[in-house]
């Protein structure tokens, strides 16, 4: 059985305002029970009288609206060079961001300082306890149950580290971290490229490789929480032939097989791809393969999951249709019911959409009176799907 302050929330979460009648029409509970949530959400500073929507017929329902003042969520983005924070309400609408450069990747004592001083400065305009939950998406394999994280290739500071409950020592508000491609995944499913859709992938195509997977809604993370880690996909390891971090390596091997040398060094897959833009031989071909080597990896992707959709996104989507059209292309050739490949709608902010999406189901249940990190019933909720 729902939770009626969990029901009530929801759906002033998808609406900007609701009278009683409607939410008893939403929720399905009755005019007492709503009276009895309503109320208690007013005496606690959750809820607010809005203003009045005239009918035309009799005087006007009276309506509640979230009170966005006084409650609000956080969410991370943790990647390999930036840490990005954003606030929202529990509408799920993203307020202020903020961001800094990631100092030492292997430092652990500073990934975590910058972490909560990240927190602090995007909520410096907040009302004392008005921050309800936190959630962090941390670029590796992540144990979303128990807040540690398994391994961090980029941040390698943070490979171990029980990172929820650190997080919580320093902030005072309840903390989970997911992948940060998972959140991705949610993100562009909540408020991007993929809304209103119940089976999506999201492929992180940028100096590393990742993927986040829904299926009928929910978040998927495996047995061993390493579900999504395509930089392991045989043969060979993916992410040591087409991320970007190993492109500029497999344009110099080129260029040195075939007896070509180079007046200007070459350290960014953007600079790779430039070149095959501009016709030069070996970078196209070295592009070309490339782009083989993800082909076939969005195809297995595709026909094991059959999705709705294939968001991209990552450093390297910026080249355009010189990536979609060869990978769209290759996914119609390749099967026969192929999925829409499409360009991620929120780029850097998708990380940040969907952390901010999981924090609002968890602040909900803690303004419910229910534990926070309790794991399924956030899942559920957190695409506003079930």
């Amino acid at each position: 059985m729902t939770d009626p302050t969990l029901a009530v929330l929801q759906v002033l979460g998808e609406r900007s305002r609701a009278s009683r009648p409607e939410l008893v029409a939403a929720t399905g509970l009755s005019a007492a029970t709503v009276s009895r949530t309503v109320g208690r959400l007013r005496r606690e500073g959750i809820v607010r009288d809005g203003p009045p929507v005239p009918t035309g017929i009799g005087r006007p329902p009276r309506v509640v609206e979230l009170d966005d003042r006084v409650v609000g969520v956080v969410g991370i983005d943790a990647g390999g060079r930036t840490l990005r924070a954003a606030t929202g309400d529990l509408a799920g609408s993203v307020r202020t961001r903020a961001a800094r450069p990631v100092r030492d990747p292997d430092d652990r004592d500073a990934l975590v300082d910058d972490l909560v001083a990240l927190v602090r400065d995007v909520s410096s305009g907040s009302p004392p306890g008005a921050l309800r939950a936190l959630v962090a998406g941390v670029s590796g394999i992540v144990d979303h149950s128990s807040g540690r994280v398994l391994l961090s290739p980029d941040l390698p500071g943070l490979t171990g580290l029980a990172l929820a409950s650190a997080l919580e020592d320093r902030l005072g508000i309840p903390v989970a971290i997911d992948n940060d491609d998972l959140l991705a995944a949610i993100g562009e499913a909540s408020a991007g490229a993929a809304v209103g859709c119940r089976d999506v992938v999201f492929l992180a195509l940028g100096y590393g490789l990742g993927a986040g997977v829904i299926v009928d809604g929910r978040p998927v993370r495996g047995a061993a929480n390493a579900a999504g880690a395509i930089g392991f996909s045989a043969p060979g390891r993916l992410d040591q032939r087409a991320s970007g971090r190993a492109i500029p390596g497999r344009y110099r091997h080129a260029m040195a097989r075939s007896g070509t040398t180079s007046e200007m060094p070459l350290t960014d897959a953007r600079e790779v791809f430039e070149r095959a833009a501009a016709g030069e031989p070996i970078a196209a071909q070295v592009v070309a393969d490339v782009l083989a080597d993800l082909g076939d990896l969005i195809v297995d992707v595709a026909a094991l999951l059959d999705p709705e959709v294939i968001v991209v996104g990552g450093g390297l989507t910026d080249a355009g249709t010189a990536v979609f059209a060869p990978l769209d292309t290759r996914l119609r050739a390749a099967l026969p019911y192929p999925p829409r490949i499409v360009p991620s709608a929120l780029h850097d902010a998708a990380v940040l959409h969907g952390a901010i999406s999981m924090a609002v189901a968890l602040a909900r249940r803690r303004l419910a009176g229910l534990d926070p990190l309790v794991r399924s019933d956030p899942d559920r909720q957190v695409l506003s799907l079930a």
